[in-house]
């Protein structure tokens, strides 16, 4: 009778193991399928990095310059 029952147990958990993996990958498509990348970020409102050297901040100004273009 023991067989029995832990093979009943084992069944169960490979189908609740299935069925839980079924429904993360339904979940994983159907963020996949909404679009939403996440928060929108306010770059404007965001605390300036006062730290950087000089060779640093120009390189960012060049890279500002540069997305501006496109």
């Amino acid at each position: 009778m023991a067989k029995s029952q832990n093979a009943f147990i084992k069944k169960q958990k490979e189908q609740e193991r299935a069925k839980k993996k079924k429904e993360k990958q339904e979940k994983k498509e159907a963020r996949k399928s909404a679009g939403n990348n996440g928060a929108e970020i306010d770059w404007d409102s965001a605390p300036v990095n006062k730290t950087l050297s000089k060779d640093e901040e120009r390189q960012k100004e060049q890279n500002e310059k540069q997305s501006n273009n496109q």
